[in-house]
């Protein structure tokens, strides 16, 4: 049963002036392009963008009413400072009225993953909210809530954060009952400064108040457990010890694992590296807690649908798309699945710089470059503010071809001038670094379009080394 509030009653609950009008409001919308006949919608205003400019398209596409910073023709406005932090205590009224148990996810990688893996398991017994997509930030989180309601019995809510504060705000909204961190490592420097820092801000996800009775912490994260340390609640350990260990890894296929689990057993299922196995223990954790006891069809079904790793098959390439984002424990992980990947043929990789690194981006970017050296790779292509730095520590370490590349197709072609059957190419960058135009220019190298015809075709590119 979907939740319904008086116009009235939120403009109470957001301290606005009251409408005036005997209206009511089942959702919520912030876009306009997607916003449904009856929404209530929030004009949100940014940097780049004002909302009250829209507020005329809201009523003509159906709103009920709107949240604005001035009154507006077309419908009642509910009129506001800041309709940010209006969306926002309108969510903290709503979630204090709704006694369900919420997860909050948070860690520096494999947020997404396993806010998807978990919900997939409650999805076997109970009606889940969760976080769509990796809308995680502080408007996100709020929309994440108000879709919470009568029927729901739980929600998976995920906490992004580059600068403190920002998860203590976020769990102020979302009021979680449970909560879990994946790991912690060099992320958002620039915003951070230090790892200790990083720590300390995913510490806040166990600082609601009131606090959660239970934290999900990764015994073999140090900083992890120096945060479970000092938890007064119920903790559920998970790693290579713990409540939930895994025993065992071994792959049966390029993308099939089999992993021995103490308590739950043998599972077989589609992951792209590793370090995966990690999200799926933190899953199975919540899931034990919650009564849940099939587990491997809807890990499978969860893992088959995820945006990060996916496996490509292009000319003669077996490739890793990982171009989603980096940050230097993502770019190890990858790159260490990249070595133990079950097949023969040469290691290629094609690798953008991570971004918000702040001072330690030069060291860091040294280190991918060793590790890449480390994995095997025989033909390194680097792009980016910080690709010197990668190709020097590769060469440095041994790395038998590396070499920086000012574009995408330039990385394309370089690759194309190597690669033979059998060959495997990993592709990741910082999302900023759109590195997945490097596949799309592989692809149109393997299956030629002429060019009005190409959906990728960029024209004329601009170089990606500033």
């Amino acid at each position: 049963m979907a939740w319904r509030y008086a116009l009235d009653e939120i403009a109470r609950a957001i301290d606005a002036p009251p409408a005036g009008v005997d209206r009511h409001v089942q959702s919520v919308s912030t876009d306009t392009r997607t916003l449904r006949p009856g929404d209530l919608f929030f004009a949100l205003r940014g940097e780049h963008f004002d909302g009250d400019r829209f507020a005329a398209d809201a009523f003509a596409r159906g709103a009920v009413a709107a949240v604005t910073h001035s009154p507006h023709d077309g419908g009642p406005c509910l009129i506001v400072k800041d309709a940010l932090a209006a969306l926002q205590q309108f969510a903290t009224y709503h979630r204090r009225r709704c006694a369900i148990p919420v997860i909050a996810l948070t860690g520096s990688c494999g947020k997404t993953s396993t806010k998807d893996l978990i919900a997939s398991l409650l999805a076997t017994r109970y009606r889940v909210v969760k976080t769509l997509g990796n809308l995680n930030n502080e408007i996100g989180c709020p929309l994440s809530v108000l879709r919470i309601d009568g029927e729901t019995d739980c929600a998976v809510i995920e906490m992004g954060a580059n600068h403190s504060g920002e998860i203590a705000r976020l769990c102020e909204i979302a009021l979680p009952t449970e909560a879990a961190i994946t790991l912690i490592a060099p992320a958002h420097l620039e915003g951070f400064g230090t790892i200790e820092k990083v720590a300390h801000a995913k510490a806040e996800i166990l600082g609601a108040s009131p606090p959660p009775k239970v934290f999900y912490a990764n015994a073999d994260d140090p900083f992890c457990m120096q945060i479970a340390q000092a938890f007064p609640g119920e903790k559920v350990l998970f790693g290579q010890r713990g409540d939930v260990a895994l025993e065992s890894f071994t792959w049966e296929a390029p993308g099939e694992a089999r992993l021995h689990v103490r308590p739950i057993g043998d599972l077989l299922l589609p992951l792209g590296c590793r370090a995966h196995a990690q999200n799926v223990l933190l899953a199975i954790a919540v899931g034990l807690r919650h009564g849940i006891v099939d587990f491997e069809a809807p890990l499978r079904a969860a893992c088959a649908t995820a945006t990060r790793f996916k496996r490509l098959q292009i000319g003669p390439l077996d490739v890793i798309d990982d171009t989603y984002n980096a940050n230097p424990a993502s770019m190890a992980a990858s790159l260490s699945a990249l070595k133990e990947w079950p097949r023969e043929g040469a290691r290629i990789a094609a690798l953008g710089d991570m971004f918000e690194l702040g001072e330690a981006a030069a060291p860091l970017h040294r280190e991918v470059g060793e590790a890449a050296a480390r994995a095997g790779v025989t033909h390194l292509f680097a792009a980016g503010g910080h690709a010197h730095d990668m190709i020097a520590a590769a060469q440095a370490a041994g790395a038998p071809h590396a070499e920086v590349l000012d574009s995408h197709q330039a990385i394309a072609d370089a690759i194309h001038a190597v690669a033979s059957p059998g060959d495997l190419l990993l592709v990741k960058g910082s999302r900023g670094m759109r590195m997945e135009r490097v596949i799309q220019a592989l692809q149109d190298k393997y299956a030629p379009e002429t060019p009005c015809d190409s959906p990728h075709s960029p024209g004329r590119e601009a170089p990606l080394n500033p």
